[in-house]
């Protein structure tokens, strides 16, 4: 698949149609070198979504109640990002829509890690975000300078000079919620 193909493969799984922002198109372009370079790895397929194993779920209700809230809350929360890629820890970043599903451009980056736990990333752009998660790492200048070479201009030189999403309702907020109200559910029925 050419990377024309694989960009508008993103916009229609991914992103629910809409347009691919600059940088994750850029990106896609570049997508085995940034994997090579970040461990993050672009990912189209229509039915990718390995955070949601309802098989744990099923198994969870009937032995651990406290298990099948986290899954179900995870799920639940995992259904308003537009994720697109994964790393080689487990982890999986997106765009956090919300419950009113923004738009993927007024979207923030979210960040759903190997622990089950949400984390907005600071950051603007999908390539902010990864490079935020290399700051203090000795490859941070280089991943810097790449993304500069490759047209992703990075205009700060530590996170401290970023502003993090203000989020009416955050990803880990939302989650925690949840899992209390379907943990309440569980044990009373």
């Amino acid at each position: 698949m050419n990377t024309t193909e694989l960009v508008s493969q993103f916009s229609i799984n991914r992103l629910d149609g809409e347009n691919v922002p600059e940088d994750l198109r850029i990106l896609v372009h570049h997508r085995d070198e940034l994997a090579a370079r970040t461990g993050m790895r672009l990912v189209a397929e229509e039915d990718w979504s390995p955070w949601l194993d309802t098989g744990a779920l099923a198994r969870s209700i009937q032995s651990d109640p406290e298990a099948a809230a986290r899954i179900r809350a995870t799920a639940e929360v995992a259904r308003l990002i537009a994720f697109v890629a994964e790393d080689d820890q487990g982890q999986y970043l997106g765009y956090w829509r919300g419950p009113t599903r923004r738009k993927i451009t007024r979207s923030p980056l979210v960040l759903l890690d190997e622990t089950g736990q949400f984390h907005l990333c600071v950051g603007s752009s999908f390539a902010e975000a990864i490079l935020e998660r290399a700051y203090g790492g000795d490859d941070f200048h280089s991943l810097r300078d790449w993304l500069g070479s490759v047209g992703i201009p990075i205009t700060w030189d530590t996170p401290n000079q970023l502003t993090f999403p203000h989020e009416r309702t955050p990803p880990r907020e939302m989650h925690r919620r949840l899992i209390d109200e379907y943990r309440r559910s569980l044990l009373s029925s």
